[in-house]
């Protein structure tokens, strides 16, 4: 109405109809102006919406598979399960927030924490310019910490209630870092023969467990379930299976995890415990302390410390998987260094009791250290610049003193060589994904004899200086551990027939050539294939 009055006023003698016009054309030419102005606003908004979309996107792509995540959550230790722990001595880096998941271990560590693979969980140790990489296990993985609680409940002596119902002792709460300590009861009357419990020292008698010889057919059936429901669930790892005094004190001089100072001869039981739970869960960090990497150049990870249940081993690759694709040329190379394990696994003495006539030699020759796991996949790292290979899972080797069988007349036959119904029993074992036992129902390493070896098998290790066993394991897990994963399947795509065919003939030893001829055959033809596949140029 005023437009239109506003009109008028200034065209007086303009007609009604002429004066509606004009407002009509105002009308439109301000609603087009405002349009006009609108669309720079739209567009204005769309693009900083899509921008902040696109920041979001590679913020989150840096944060989980380029940048470390926040510190490791000190609550997922279980540092206050001690001495049913790994260790304590690299707590306080935990503490000053200097361990960290990688980015993308740590968003699925959320979710299933407890499903990390055998090599580890990657992450870093350190802070700015002094980061290194690492990787972290879980003592027990894959098993929950409520499995591998109960496997610390049901060892030692029950006391506390004798005379309750089953029902009642089944509903008693376990708590691990007290039942730990039925594991050397200060009054057992057992330890206590020769005096007071308390002052009796650890012996290789506490760990190992009982061999049936001479079993006749009609006792078998009662000493196989003798085994399995007496032994095996309180049995320790395969480690200690072939435990000699020298074995045995040498594993615990080495154990980095000791409270009490080094020079007092009298160990803690504290620090005693957590040694015995280390051999009964998992013992791979006490053989990587007994038979290290530096100084000794055992093909093993470098242990760094532990921090409750959780343990640190220094960074020498990655995962063999991620080289199962890999060009032929990185392969052969790969390879190579894979048959060159059986002979780095095995170190002689000089001489029997060469420790006590020479006391300069080093104090880890005279041992053997047998593979007991086969899945190629997760069995080796491979440093993805020297492509030097380490034995990653030695969750189930099995480790023989041969200084002491030399210098106790065990040295005839010198060699055991595997039968075939070894090769029987490993077969059936891959073709069913056995050989990594049930650790995540047991909660421990499952007892002293690997999943896919026989107690036969076993039990002749222990007694023969020398055995073409490592020989045998690295061809099986070369020809028929990377069948169990299908992403390792190609590993041994474009080798030769004839190579293939004499890591068949080092599996089944179907002729009178030994495993150790027939690896040094194959590691010929890899040197003359790698001769004629040099490594590309600029790589």
């Amino acid at each position: 109405m005023n437009e239109t009055f506003e009109v008028s006023q200034r065209l007086p003698f303009a007609s009604e109809i002429e004066r509606e016009a004009l407002v009509g054309k105002k009308h439109a030419s301000q609603m087009s102006h405002k349009k006009r102005n609108r669309r720079p606003i739209l567009v204005h908004l769309l693009v900083t919406v899509v921008g902040l979309l696109v920041l979001f996107g590679l913020y989150s792509l840096l944060r989980f598979y380029v940048f470390e995540s926040s510190v490791v959550d000190v609550n997922i230790l279980e540092a206050e399960k001690c001495p049913a722990c790994a260790g304590q001595s690299i707590c306080h880096a935990f503490f000053r927030g200097e361990v960290h998941f990688s980015g993308v271990r740590w968003n699925r560590l959320a979710h299933k924490p407890f499903n990390s693979a055998s090599f580890g969980v990657p992450g870093s140790m350190g802070l700015y310019e002094t980061a290194r990489k690492v990787y972290l296990r879980r003592i027990g993985s894959p098993a929950t910490p409520e499995a591998v609680d109960a496997a610390v409940c049901r060892r030692g002596p029950q006391q506390g209630l004798p005379q309750a119902s089953e029902a009642a002792k089944a509903k008693l709460k376990c708590i691990p870092h007290l039942a730990i300590w039925r594991w050397r009861p200060t009054n057992d009357p057992v330890e206590g023969v020769s005096g007071d419990p308390v002052d009796s020292p650890l012996h290789r008698g506490l760990v190992a467990a009982p061999v049936f010889t001479n079993v006749s057919n009609v006792d078998l059936v009662r000493a196989e379930r003798a085994w399995i429901e007496r032994v095996m669930p309180t049995a320790f790892s395969p480690i200690t299976r072939c435990a000699s005094d020298r074995l045995f004190s040498h594993l615990q001089s080495n154990f980095r995890e000791r409270t009490s100072f080094k020079a007092e001869t009298r160990w803690l039981r504290f620090d005693e415990l957590m040694f015995l739970f280390n051999l009964a869960i998992d013992s791979q960090a006490v053989l990587w302390q007994a038979f290290p990497r530096t100084g000794s150049s055992w093909p093993f990870p470098t242990y760094i410390g532990a921090c409750g249940r959780w343990i640190l081993q220094d960074y020498h690759g990655v995962p063999l998987s991620q080289f199962c694709g890999a060009p032929f040329w990185l392969r052969l190379r790969i390879l190579l260094n894979i048959l060159e394990l059986p002979d780095r696994l095995e170190r002689s003495s000089s001489g029997p009791l060469s420790r006590f006539a020479d006391p300069t030699g080093r104090e880890t020759d005279g041992y053997a250290i047998y593979l007991g796991n086969f899945d190629l996949a997760s069995l080796f790292t491979v440093d993805p610049y020297t492509y030097n290979v380490t034995v990653a899972n030695l969750r189930h080797a099995i480790v023989v003193d041969t200084e002491t069988l030399n210098s106790q007349g065990f040295n005839v036959p010198a060699e055991y060589t595997v039968p075939p119904s070894a090769t029987r029993v490993v077969l059936e074992g891959i073709s069913q994904h056995n050989c990594e036992g049930k650790s995540d129902e047991s909660g421990d390493a499952g007892g002293t004899t690997p999943p896919c070896v026989s107690r036969e098998h076993a039990d002749a290790l222990c007694t023969h200086v020398q055995s073409d066993h490592n020989f045998w394991a690295v061809c099986t897990s070369l020809v028929h551990g990377s069948r169990s994963v299908s992403g390792c399947r190609d590993f041994l795509n474009d080798i030769p027939n004839e190579l293939r065919a004499i890591l068949e003939r080092c599996v089944n030893r179907t002729d009178s050539a030994t495993r150790r001829e027939l690896v040094k055959q194959a590691k010929h033809i890899v040197l003359k294939l790698i001769q004629s596949h040099p490594e590309p140029r600029g790589l």
